[in-house]
């Protein structure tokens, strides 16, 4: 692969301080590194490379680390100073060695081997471009069209939120967009005035998307649907059950058949769910309530990782419920900017759990292996 710029690796290894595990940090640059929502997938190269956003030199660029030797490249060639927004879905097109952005509402693709770009969709006057995720065949990416609001609603949604409830109340017209990488034809698929977020395509499955209903959890009517991309007719996925319920941070199982999800219950407490995109099998068993902010992620229902408070817990399904949360490794870091979120991720062998941190003032990427026996690790309630 071509590279614009080449760094020699950064990694260093250390004991947690709490559960003894080895930590692998494997960035340390004074700027923000950062690995993109745990919904998306930014390994390649047959998994021996992982794609991450970094602002070194005072410019938002993306870069590739060679996880094996720690080589990082540089991959486009954003000025320094230049304090255009540049959103890196970093969501591998599982079909060739391609990834997507969005800049001044323009949405483009690049090829991470010969790291050029090319135009695909400019958002209509009076819209903000959102997403980016790639579909199972390869074929098409999926952006949400959010009318814009800026002339009346302060927001700065990465920085704790700020004004989020204010565009809940607002109900934007919201489309979803459905763009064909090679011919760059757009389709609408669906439209409603009401705010839409995360459409994540299945990784399996080519024509169903699942998207939300976005908004602070308790306000929001029915967070998860479900779409057929052959019909667009939007179905809900896990029906609301009861008035304050919460439930969200969906996201796909490897199988690309089932979402898992979070729920939180009113005098119930915290449960992680389970539930086919066919709206069958249905299961939720309870956890140990979360501190929020909180984000979680499993391949299957078997384990699921966390990143609430401030360690990176595993938990472990015993056929019943979930046993007591374990500490994999302390994170240490703040939730106050979303790239200071852990968004921890396991990877799809199941044997790591890749996540980033602040804890020394930056965000950087971390990744730790997952014991063979996760009941060794010391329980959070006992800590």
């Amino acid at each position: 692969m071509k590279a614009l710029e080449t760094y020699p690796s950064e990694i260093r290894t250390y004991q947690d301080r709490i559960s003894g595990v080895t930590v692998k940090q494997m960035t340390r640059f004074r700027g923000h590194s950062f690995h993109t929502y745990f919904t998306n997938n930014g390994f390649w190269d047959q998994n021996r490379r992982l794609l991450f956003t970094s602002d070194r030199k005072n410019a938002c660029n993306l870069f590739s680390i060679e996880l094996e030797s720690g080589e990082i490249s540089r991959l486009t060639d954003f000025p320094a100073g230049d304090w255009t927004q540049t959103d890196f879905v970093n969501d591998v097109n599982p079909k060739r060695p391609e990834v997507y952005y969005i800049r001044e509402n323009r949405l483009y693709a690049f090829d991470l081997m010969t790291l050029e770009s090319r135009f695909l969709y400019q958002a209509p006057e009076g819209f903000e471009l959102h997403g980016g995720l790639v579909g199972a065949d390869g074929k098409y990416t999926y952006v949400t069209l959010m009318e814009d609001l800026s002339n009346r609603i302060y927001t700065n949604l990465s920085a704790s939120y700020v004004g989020m409830r204010d565009v809940f109340h607002a109900k934007p017209d919201c489309r979803i967009v459905r763009v064909d990488v090679d011919t760059a034809q757009a389709d609408e698929l669906w439209q409603e005035y009401c705010w839409i977020g995360h459409v994540n395509p299945s990784p399996t499955q080519p024509t169903i998307v699942t998207f939300c209903h976005e908004g602070p959890w308790q306000l929001v009517d029915q967070r998860m649907w479900v779409m057929d991309t052959q019909t667009c007719k939007p179905v809900m996925l896990r029906p609301r059950k009861m008035s304050g319920e919460m439930v969200g941070h969906e996201y796909w199982y490897k199988d690309g058949l089932r979402v898992g999800y979070q729920a939180h219950k009113p005098e119930m407490g915290s449960y992680f769910g389970v539930i086919n995109y066919d709206g069958t099998e249905e299961h939720e068993a309870p956890c140990v309530p979360f501190p929020g902010p909180d984000h979680v992620h499993s391949i299957d229902y078997n384990l699921i990782v966390s990143d609430s408070g401030k360690s990176i817990k595993l938990y472990r399904y015993n056929g019943t419920d979930f046993d007591d949360a374990r500490v994999l490794c302390m994170h240490d870091g703040s939730f106050f900017h979303q790239f200071h979120h852990p968004h921890p991720k396991i990877t799809d062998d199941g044997k790591q759990v890749l996540y980033n941190s602040n804890v020394d003032g930056y965000s950087n990427l971390y990744m730790v292996d997952i014991p063979a026996d996760v009941a060794a690790l010391p329980k959070v309630k006992d800590l």
